[in-house]
């Protein structure tokens, strides 16, 4: 250990004595001449060496040799702003005390006021160099900018029309004129600036551009329209004159100028795909005006699909819209033609899967689900898909495989406990009520705020007549959980009637007839029967025949109505 510290040491001496060497003073510049040498080596590192570090230590050594160097100070400003800004204004400050009539230093330490905020005393800089610098347009945009900053707008506009008196015109000054002008409502001023920026320059669209949206905001439409028009005149594409325009068009709500000018967006390569297809989701996001204007907007998303057709964002954009369109098949066809070039994708199995599910295909729903499988084999959603794809072909057993390997898979408990309770509702069909009760109580074990088990669990337990306070328990959290839920107050409504409480189970039984979009039968029935007990006869023959038009057993609802006749 000590002879790596030794080393280490020896290596550290040896890099300070190379550093001392080469930063040493030559003999012939001792005395006067020594910051002269090393303001000069300092430059030589900075701008031809790119060593930041050496000449920053190079314009140090300058200072002590001689403190009342100033342009090592200046130096040292610049190369300490980014690190440490308080230092550097120290050192401006410095080097302007030390030369107060150098107006690079006194703009330098107008930099360094504005950078530290301190802008009260930038001001009086700048207004000190619009006077003794009066051929500087920085000075006088810098003046205004501050002026601006501390809300004193008409005071900008003054110090940039006395720059203009004293300049003559200047396309930065005039720009600026313009846009303070705008900021202020001024639109007659901004006009004349911009009508003067033409004269000048009347080959640039863009002057003919802030034209038109000068007018635009002034509400004279024509005018807008002549200057956007001569703007793209002189560049047909110029994508900041079309985005004005589109602007100017849907203020306007006039919809297939609008569409119109997007088309040409959408053609160009100077807007991001982004901001392409999130203008395409605001197109689409209003229903109405996507179905007014289909055709136009259709135009689009074939632009975007012929300019970008392997993008999946634009394949999924088109094919939506396609779906939306009535053409399912085609924007079916559209991501299996994408899978088909990127099956290292999961997305495009998950839309063809889900298409082909709603198209009631389980063959198809099988064979994709599959072919995700064989490069995603833990993905839980093609592993219910392939499920349900058999539950579909009546293979519940086949079914019940699939998703008791999605189970192992699940990477949570509550995924878990949904696809564990599945395989209850499986069972259940099967006939297999111990195995479906197993799975139940797992499921919950795993979630126990699982709606879907709490409320079929209770309600199988009501079938059978047994553990009928549990089944309340259970049918009442998942009623918490899911409160307005037609099927799950049923449930508890008639768990309250078999236990004979008749007044409680009517209360929860109206509740669910009214949330109740279906108009289900059973529920219906079991209304009747809660009816009936209670002794209202006339209602519950009203709700037995209202059950029997959805459907319930006949013979089961001419029992129970010859039951009222007896009466």
């Amino acid at each position: 250990m000590a002879v790596v510290a030794a080393a280490a040491g020896m290596i550290s001496c040896a890099a300070t004595s190379r550093t001392a060497s080469r930063d040493r003073l030559p003999a012939d510049y001792a005395g006067r001449l020594a910051p002269y040498y090393y303001h000069g080596e300092g430059i030589k590192a900075y701008a031809v060496q790119g060593d930041t570090a050496r000449a920053t230590r190079l314009f140090r050594l300058a200072l002590e040799a001689d403190s009342t160097y100033a342009p090592a100070a200046y130096e040292l400003a610049e190369l300490t702003l980014a690190a440490s800004p308080d230092e550097a204004l120290a050192m401006s400050r410095r080097a302007n005390r030390l030369d107060t009539a150098n107006l690079t230093y006194r703009s330098q330490l107008g930099r360094m006021l504005v950078v530290t905020e301190r802008y009260d005393e930038a001001m009086d800089i700048y207004t000190r160099l619009m006077r003794e610098d009066p051929h500087n347009p920085m000075n006088y945009r810098l003046l205004a900018a501050l002026y601006e900053f501390g809300r004193q707008p008409f005071s900008a506009l003054a110090i940039l029309d006395t720059a203009e008196m004293r300049l003559g015109r200047m396309e930065e000054i005039s720009a600026y004129k313009r846009e303070l002008s705008l900021r202020l409502r001024l639109y007659d001023k901004a006009v004349e600036e911009t009508e003067k920026l033409i004269a000048d320059y009347p080959y640039d669209e863009e002057n003919y551009r802030v034209l038109g949206d000068i007018y635009a905001a002034m509400g004279r439409d024509s005018l807008a329209r002549v200057n956007y028009g001569e703007a793209l005149r002189l560049d047909s594409t110029n994508i900041s004159t079309l985005a004005s325009m589109a602007d100017f068009y849907l203020e306007r709500d006039d919809a297939p100028a609008y569409l119109r000018t997007l088309q040409p967006i959408f053609a160009s390569d100077d807007m991001a795909l982004a901001k392409k297809l999130d203008v395409f989701g605001q197109l689409t996001s209003d229903v109405s005006f996507y179905r007014n204007n289909y055709f136009a907007i259709n135009t689009l998303a074939g632009i975007l699909i012929a300019k970008y057709p392997d993008d999946y964002d634009v394949v999924n954009l088109y094919a939506t819209h396609l779906i939306r369109g009535g053409e399912v098949e085609q924007g079916l066809s559209f991501y299996k033609a994408y899978l088909a070039l990127h099956p290292e994708r999961i997305e495009p199995y998950d839309e063809v899967v889900w298409i082909e599910s709603y198209l009631q295909r389980p063959d198809s729903v099988a064979k994709y689900s599959d072919l995700g499988l064989r490069r995603f084999p833990d993905n839980i959603d093609l592993l219910v898909s392939k499920a349900f794809a058999r539950i579909a072909e009546n293979d519940l057993e086949g079914a019940s495989k699939v998703f008791r390997t999605a189970a192992r898979k699940a990477d949570n408990d509550s995924v878990r406990s949904a696809l564990v309770g599945t395989l209850g509702d499986l069972a259940y069909q099967q006939g297999q009520t111990r195995r479906c009760y197993a799975c139940y109580r797992r499921a919950l074990r795993l979630d126990p705020d699982n709606v879907g088990v709490l409320n079929n669990y209770a309600y199988y337990l009501s079938e059978e007549g047994r553990d009928l306070e549990q089944a309340l328990a259970m049918s009442r959290r998942a009623n918490e959980l899911t409160p307005r839920n037609a099927s799950s107050l049923d449930t508890e409504g008639w768990i309250l009637y078999l236990l004979g409480r008749y007044e409680e189970a009517r209360k929860v039984m109206q509740l669910a007839v009214s949330y109740d979009s279906n108009n289900s039968a059973v529920l219906l029935f079991h209304y009747a029967e809660v009816l009936y007990a209670l002794g209202d006869e006339f209602l519950a023959g009203v709700y037995w025949e209202r059950a029997l038009n959805r459907g319930y057993d006949p013979e089961t609802i001419r029992k129970r109505m010859e039951m009222i006749e007896k009466k």
